[in-house]
């Protein structure tokens, strides 16, 4: 079984870089499904496995995999993001991000085409709005 992480911040902490509501929705909505599910997931499986039921058993480990994952995904999400600490590109990232994209903004636009294409992210990108 495995336990929700405690945010190492408050909600609003990441704002105006990360709306409140947005880390809401990934701590207690998104990372909480993938964690409950996951121990849901865990029990089928012990339980598939006793009564050797291998017919379910694929299915339930390609389960496991997915809400397993995303929980560990949002645990380093979480443990990797911090207080907003204001800072400008260097001017070597800039070049490299002109000399491989024609500008910054041909960078962005497609860094946030590739976003779009991740699972779940159309609900992310729903509750950024507009911030990127």
């Amino acid at each position: 079984m495995i336990k929700m992480i405690e945010l190492p911040y408050t909600l609003n902490a990441l704002e105006p870089y990360y709306s409140k509501e947005t880390l809401d929705i990934h701590y207690n909505v998104l990372y909480k499904g993938y964690v409950d599910n996951t121990n849901k997931t865990e029990e089928k499986l012990g339980k598939a496995r006793l009564e050797n039921n291998f017919e379910s058993i694929k299915c339930l480990e390609r389960d496991l995999s997915f809400f397993g994952s995303g929980a560990i995904l949002h645990e380093l999400f979480f443990e990797n993001m911090g207080i907003p600490i204001p800072t400008i590109p260097s001017n070597k990232l800039i070049e490299q991000i002109i000399k491989d994209f024609g500008s910054f903004d041909r960078f962005k636009n497609q860094f946030i085409e590739a976003a779009k294409t991740v699972e779940a992210s159309r609900l992310v990108f729903a509750c950024m709005g507009s911030k990127i």
